[in-house]
């Protein structure tokens, strides 16, 4: 029996503010399809390109190198698999998915998802399985939320692009998002220190409902659906959370004093975004290098293109 192969893509996403909703979470059985969150941010160009492999076998058996490392911890897209394939109900295959990530990991540019996602999506292409990109999706979205590194990632940049607000909750087809409109002549640059954990803050009620209050506000502010007030939103959010360390701080107030129209610390990462036009993305990008010899500096278009299966 000859292998199946495919190769998909998923958008790396910078969140910039954001509200947790689990409570469907407490059903019996979990209702994943109402949990995740609400907020606001960016997709990126770049993102996670994964190739799958896979041929019929006695038993089942998942593998994954991520940007060449076959030990890498990859937690999330395994889980993301396990539950297509046990959904399938299908023959048991070994599977060999191989990744690269073209962002900094556990730094708030989304790579989970976009590593959860496109691996879905190629498997369920090499496979043939007769699901909807949607439903495809859904399995990425549920791993996010059962191993605690994402919430609502996947529901923003499974069939959208751009940058945008997720006004309801849910995963995707369930969530709302509203886009929001952004000029040609803009890009984000990034800097990024170090990769951060977030899973004391999920876990953490007081800190839960800090982030829950303020992220209502950020949401009533940006939705106008205008980029200053997107900006504007989560560079307050940032500010009063409290979670930037001083080297993220001088960085967001250096990308800004340098002609970025709007900055802040991606949620949630020692990492900042700024959203820069064209003719300034040099001066930000030089004065953040500057500032900072060992932040990685680098910049994106925003959106281009959804996740989608490239090659089969």
């Amino acid at each position: 029996m000859q292998p199946r192969t495919a190769l998909a893509f998923a958008p790396a996403v910078i969140s910039n503010f954001f509200s947790i909703h689990v409570e469907s979470l407490s059903n019996e059985p979990p209702d994943y399809s109402r949990a995740g969150a609400t907020g606001g941010g960016f997709t990126l160009s770049k993102g996670v390109y994964t190739s799958a492999w896979a041929i019929r076998s006695s038993s089942r058996a998942v593998s994954v190198a991520v940007n060449g490392d076959a030990n890498y911890p990859t937690d999330t897209t395994r889980k993301a698999v396990d539950l297509l394939l046990d959904a399938s109900g299908g023959p048991p295959h070994v599977v060999e998915l191989v990744q690269t990530v073209e962002v900094p990991v556990r730094a708030g540019f989304g790579s989970s998802s976009a590593s959860a996602l496109s691996a879905v999506m190629a498997v369920a292409s090499a496979l043939d399985l007769k699901y909807s990109k949607e439903e495809v999706a859904s399995f990425a979205h549920q791993a996010e939320i059962v191993r605690h590194t994402g919430l609502g990632t996947v529901s923003s940049t499974y069939d959208n692009a751009g940058a945008a607000i997720i006004t309801r909750a849910g995963g995707p087809g369930v969530a709302e998002v509203r886009k929001v409109q952004i000029p040609a002549n803009v890009r984000v640059v990034t800097a990024f220190l170090a990769p951060k954990s977030k899973g004391g803050l999920l876990s953490s009620t007081r800190m839960r409902n800090k982030v829950n209050r303020l992220g209502a506000v950020a949401l009533e502010r940006a939705s106008d659906l205008k980029l200053e007030s997107l900006l504007a939103a989560g560079h307050d959010f940032a500010v009063d959370l409290g979670l930037m360390t001083q080297a993220v701080k001088t960085l967001v107030e250096v990308a800004l004093e340098s002609g970025a129209i709007g900055a802040s610390q991606n949620m949630i990462g020692n990492a900042i975004h700024a959203v820069v036009r064209d003719r300034d993305v040099g001066r930000v990008s030089s004065a953040l290098q500057d500032a900072s010899r060992s932040a990685k500096v680098d910049q994106f278009r925003i959106g281009g293109r959804t996740a989608r299966v490239l090659a089969e």
